[in-house]
């Protein structure tokens, strides 16, 4: 007994009102078997064959389908049972608008879990036959509005039979259909059940009953009677049904030698295949992924407008958090380059140019400024520090030959080539004899040698440097540097200096002032040293200057952190500019797909009559999100690389994009997607497909 159904029931509550639909009774179809059932509007016809075909639960009774008890299954399982054992035939047709023929024909494939070889390229070719067999072999790419009511209903047929089902389910399937070509429709069903296909046809037309062996009675939501008829095979039908067809002229002449096989060796030959079973699933579940990104894409499409605007909000809100992270990663890639030119075990004490009364201040108290004294009392405090340098900075025209330009020279003791950490291109650095014996001699930075000297090698050169002649002999190394980030921790370009012997630099300052000096570069043994050294600097010349303030201590380290905490500012501006504008755009595109949801009521239903699952819709809307929403975060992640460039290109700021940065930009606008698109998808899953199949 292929259908059994003991006392079964349906009962409808609205309120305090109670509606049976249908009353207590026994029904049994046996394999094979042509039913047809019959009444009139409001019988129950409808919603017995719902409880048939597993879109409704009955209120009471037993169901058994081929001998498995529906009443005690999950939504998963009937679903499953809806897509092997049942095969669908509307009155309305109910085909999806957006796919062609073949495609609509191949639906239910999609949700089958039957490890064949029926995904894919196999899914297609099934397809693609049954469509031939049913006349429709040029017509593969039409869509729906492009048919005939014909040719629309031979789809469903071909969709119906596409899993090979136990039994067809017809509602009404002359309904919409002229007499002539309902005639060609019940044709083909009646050589299904000549073939052993269990047929059950809800109709209130006797001329279609007449064609099963069996009709069922129903009135007031009870079955009324059974009447049984001898009903004439229509062998030469079947045997001529493919030259029925082709005298149709609403049906295309496609059929070929493959189209005169019958149903029976299209739609019950299972062609083998030595795949594992694992490996099947696996491959069915890829292709449906495909499909279902192939399908999401297409509706995208048919929308464009509606879709460009609905990301709006994604694009800049992970446009503005790529820009954020480059501008980021640009600083402290920066400011650490300097802070490792610097080192981080440096401290340096500059000199101010306090205020006059500090000034006078300063002078009552007997502070002179920054003094070689102090250069000295420092070098005292503290075992840890390795290498100490005093400086004085002087802007002065210098020459070479005919060519003049304007330069930076900084004097300094032979002890700032460790302490500012550069390395010489060209012959040596100043010594402690030059600075002893008061030679006159420099060392260029490589951008002042490229000035004057070009290709030329500067070594035992002299040049002018303000009234007084130098040798030249050394040049340094070029060192990468850039002035905003340099700024931050107060670096100096050495690129751009000449450097001079601190005792010489006396010849450029008065008599009174020969003792101060405007910096010390301390560099420390280890790192973890600079604040205690740092401490005790203070300690020192706070004592040494009887707190006159006309100093500063600076730790690179220090700048560093602050650097960081004002770029963490920065940060917290641009990320909540970068959230809200994804808290809009996920509220936008959550909106947009409520909406997509409520458009395709009717897509839902029929999919769900086919053998989608809830778990299957939920995937299918959430997989439209995360396209949507991937497509925004593609366009943000665009839209910031340009951001980006732009601002470095006219604000000068270095900025940095990194492949990770790129991957969590593109990771957060799927989580938008996954997190905005749940609630639209639940509510798409959640329909009754009962319900959403009457959806107009």
């Amino acid at each position: 007994m292929l259908i059994q159904m003991q006392a079964i029931e349906r009962i409808y509550r609205k309120g305090s009102v109670t509606i049976h639909a249908l009353q207590p009774g026994d029904l049994c179809i046996v394999e094979g078997e042509f039913v047809a059932i019959m009444g009139p509007s409001g019988s129950g016809k409808s919603t017995l064959l719902h409880l048939l075909g597993c879109l409704d639960r009955p209120s009471g009774g037993m169901y058994l389908l081929d001998g498995i008890a529906v009443s005690d299954l999950d939504d998963t399982q009937l679903s499953q049972i809806r897509n092997q054992k049942i095969g669908f035939v509307f009155q309305a047709f109910n085909l999806l608008a957006q796919h062609n023929v073949l495609q609509n024909i191949a639906a239910p494939l999609l949700y089958s879990t039957v490890a064949t070889e029926s995904s894919g390229n196999s899914s297609n070719q099934r397809a693609r036959k049954l469509a031939e067999q049913v006349g429709l072999g040029q017509r593969l790419h039409h869509r729906p509005s492009e048919l005939s009511g014909g040719e629309m209903q031979r789809v469903a047929l071909a969709r119906a039979l596409v899993t090979q089902p136990r039994v067809i389910l017809a509602d009404e399937p002359t309904g919409n259909l002229d007499s002539q070509t309902g005639q060609d429709i019940m044709h083909i069903l009646q050589e299904l059940h000549e073939q052993g296909r269990t047929i059950v046809v809800v109709t209130h037309e006797r001329s279609i009953a007449d064609y099963a062996e069996r009709i069922i009675f129903l009135k007031d939501g009870a079955i009324e009677r059974e009447d049984r008829q001898q009903v004439s095979r229509l062998s030469s039908t079947a045997r001529n049904f493919s030259q029925d067809v082709e005298r149709r002229p609403d049906v295309e002449q496609s059929r070929d030698a493959s189209s005169h096989e019958n149903f029976t060796t299209l739609v019950s030959k299972e062609e083998p295949t030595n795949l594992p079973s694992e490996r099947l699933h696996l491959t069915a579940h890829y292709h449906r992924i495909i499909s279902l990104l192939h399908a999401a894409v297409q509706g995208l499409l048919l929308h464009k407008l509606r879709s460009l605007l609905s990301v709006l909000g994604i694009v800049f809100g992970i446009g503005a958090f790529i820009a954020m992270l480059a501008i980021e990663a640009g600083a402290k890639q920066e400011i650490l380059e300097q802070i490792a030119q610097l080192g981080t075990n440096t401290v340096l004490v500059k000199a101010l140019v306090p205020a006059e009364e500090r000034v006078q201040r300063g002078r009552e108290q007997l502070s002179q400024g920054l003094t070689l004294g102090d250069v000295k009392r420092i070098f005292q405090i503290s075992p840890f520090i390795r290498h100490l340098a005093a400086m004085r900075e002087f802007s002065f025209p210098i020459q070479y030959q005919q060519r003049i330009t304007q330069a930076r020279i900084l004097a300094v003791t032979p002890e700032y080539q460790h302490t500012a950490s550069v390395a010489l291109a060209q012959g040596r650095f100043l010594t402690a004899a030059d600075e002893q014996d008061g030679q006159r001699v420099c060392v260029l930075g490589a951008e002042i040698q490229q000035t004057l000297f070009a290709f030329q090698n500067p070594l035992g050169e002299m040049i002018k440097i303000q009234n007084d002649w130098f040798r030249v002999i050394g040049v340094l190394e070029n060192k990468s540097f850039n002035s905003k980030s340099s700024s931050a921790i107060q670096a100096r370009n050495v690129n751009m200096y000449v450097y001079i012997p601190l005792e010489v630099s006396a010849l450029f300052i008065a008599a009174e002032a020969r003792e101060q000096i405007q910096e010390i570069a301390i560099r420390v043994d280890t790192a973890a040293r600079v604040t205690e050294v740092a401490r005790l600097v203070r300690t020192v010349l706070d004592r040494a200057h009887h707190n006159a303030q006309d100093y500063e201590v600076i730790v690179p380290r220090e700048l560093l952190k602050q650097s960081q905490q004002t770029q963490h500012v920065f940060n917290i501006v641009m990320g909540s500019i970068a959230g809200i504008s994804l808290l809009v755009g996920g509220i936008g595109i959550m909106n947009i797909m409520l909406a997509t949801v409520a458009e395709r009521t009717r897509e839902i239903g029929i999919r769900r009559a086919i053998g989608a699952s809830r778990q299957k819709i939920l995937q299918q809307f959430l997989i439209e999100t995360l396209v949507l929403t991937l497509i925004g975060g593609c366009l943000g992640i665009l839209l910031g690389i340009g951001g980006a460039a732009l601002i470095s290109l006219f604000a000068g700021w270095r900025t940095s994009i990194s492949l990770h940065t790129v991957l969590f930009a593109f990771g957060i606008s799927a989580l938008v997607g996954v997190v905005f698109g749940m609630y639209p998808a639940a509510q798409g899953a959640a329909m009754d497909p009962i319900r959403a199949l009457r959806y107009e």
